[in-house]
């Protein structure tokens, strides 16, 4: 199976867990815990989302994605179909374009995009086929299909082309297609390797949209070391021009830079990342003014959180903001944020330690100990918001979830002052100092500042927004199960701390 971005083997691009071991404790659901319906964090009926290829058209996203079956099968990752004007509903249309035959180059599909040209439609993708190397082949190329309504493709056969000579042929994918308006033609960015060196974003130009020409790779500062610029992605925001893309060598996260030209250079920001490793070949799409990034939250093997990540698994979308400083970030996309607009009732059922209740706020001292305050099942859909702020002695503030009868021992999405991060693991605190993070961010925090913070919750799946970036990760033993929140080796203060689930 190919892994984001249709290039390489599953176990090079998805995170690894870094426990070996299943964490003491484990909850299991509670058995009236219904499932619910996949609203914020949308998947088809049936599979699994891969790498997601949004594409804006008369106030709608239309969200084209690598279908990821699971069954086996020599074929795999088909285009399918979402569409939404809101990020709260999705009609799902199902395939779009069909993977090829064993003998045929796309025998796999891979990621691309689709731009409209007068009353057309272009699709341009990965054709993957992981047999050819055997017989001599390339194994990528980059194909062409051509639609009047976006549902019915018509592959463009003679369109397709290969890896030109000094780029390496077996890694040449995820074409993303704009018209540079200055220069007066189509270009084509790809993920691409050129031969002795290492990953670029090459480029192609077209005046037709079916014959290209090889132009020089971007320049993209601080890249070097990446095997690979996966799923480019190119757009406007605050006066500037933005490059994103993602990258499985390194940090496995996905990455932007910055340029007042097409023609680069491409500047790496102080920080340029927007979420960690379980959001993944995050592209974007408009719905007017506001532009949202699109990955995916992968599963894990067998449903277990100590078990390696799969490949795919739901969409996941951030709405994206220009900071303070003119640095990019994201937030809860405002649709979601409203949805999730009914208070419920929080009320502690049990504290740990030293932690006390004043009103509308809570104070976490952990000096002695671990200090925490223990909530009742969470709902199957829920936002939790609040203030968070703490000393310059806490080592770990965070959400614990699926909390059982020794609550120390849960884990959760940890901040950690100290190192500047936030971070996800399948660990409990008294393993932390000696555990590399499985899902990580870096976000600087200053003691005694007032930090406010949303996290999103549907079934498994967990994202926490807190200064302009976001964490995603995928909990199994969350859903259904107590929660709470817990300080150690400081003083932490929650203020405002409220849980909301749907209004509808």
């Amino acid at each position: 199976m190919v892994s984001s971005c249709s290039g390489n083997e599953q176990e090079a691009a998805a995170p690894s867990a870094t426990v070996s071991s299943e964490p003491a404790a484990t909850a299991k659901p509670a058995d009236d815990a219904k499932q619910a319906e996949d609203r914020l964090f949308w998947k088809p009926p049936e599979g699994w989302v891969g790498d997601v290829m949004p594409f804006s058209d008369n106030g709608q996203i239309h969200l084209f994605y690598l279908q990821d079956w699971r069954d086996g099968a020599p074929g795999f990752h088909p285009w399918h179909l979402a569409s939404t004007a809101n990020l709260t509903d999705y009609s799902y249309a199902g395939e779009s374009i069909p993977f090829g035959e064993e003998h045929e180059q796309d025998l796999a599909l891979g990621t691309g995009s689709v731009i409209q040209s007068g009353d057309m439609y272009h699709a341009y993708y990965t054709g993957h086929n992981w047999k050819f190397p055997q017989e001599g082949k390339p194994k990528e190329a980059v194909m062409h299909a051509v639609s009047k309504d976006l549902k019915s493709w018509t592959k463009v056969e003679k369109d397709t082309f290969y890896a030109p000579a000094g780029y390496e042929k077996d890694d040449f994918r995820d074409p993303f297609v704009l018209f540079n308006e200055e220069k007066g033609e189509y270009w084509m960015l790809l993920s691409a390797r050129k031969e002795g060196t290492g990953g670029v974003i090459a480029v192609f130009a077209s005046k037709d949209l079916s014959n290209w020409d090889v132009r020089e790779p971007l320049s993209v500062e601080a890249s070097s070391s990446f095997f690979m610029l996966e799923c480019p992605d190119v757009f406007q925001m605050n006066g500037k021009w933005v490059l994103v893309f993602s990258e499985f060598s390194d940090e496995k996260s996905t990455h932007y830079r910055v340029s007042d030209s097409l023609d680069g250079p491409w500047v790496k920001p102080e920080k340029d990342v927007f979420d960690g490793r379980a959001f993944y070949a995050a592209k974007t799409g408009a719905l007017g003014e506001r532009r949202f990034l699109f990955g995916w939250v992968p599963t894990r093997q067998l449903e277990k959180d100590y078990m390696k990540w799969d490949w795919a698994g739901n969409m996941v979308a951030h709405q994206m903001v220009i900071g303070k400083d003119g640095a990019l970030g994201v937030k809860v996309p405002d649709e979601i944020d409203r949805l999730l607009s009914k208070p419920t009732e929080l009320k502690a059922t049990r504290t740990l330690g030293s932690a006390a209740e004043n009103g509308e706020t809570w104070v976490l001292d952990g000096a002695a100990g671990t200090s925490g305050m223990i909530f009742e099942q969470m709902p199957q859909t829920a936002k939790i918001t609040g203030t968070i702020r703490f000393d310059e002695k806490v080592a770990y503030s965070g959400l614990v979830v699926g909390v059982g009868e020794e609550p120390e021992k849960a884990y959760g999405i940890q901040i950690e002052p100290a190192k500047a991060r936030i971070r996800y693991d399948a660990a409990n605190g008294d393993t932390l100092p000696t555990t590399q993070p499985d899902v990580q961010v870096p976000i600087a925090f200053k003691p005694d500042v007032d930090y406010p913070f949303t996290i999103i919750i549907e079934n498994d799946v967990a994202v926490f927004y807190i200064g302009d970036s976001a964490l995603t990760t995928r909990i199994y033993k969350m859903p259904g199960q107590a929660w709470g929140w817990y300080s150690r080796g400081g003083k932490t203060t929650l203020s405002k701390l409220v849980l909301s689930v749907p209004t509808d």
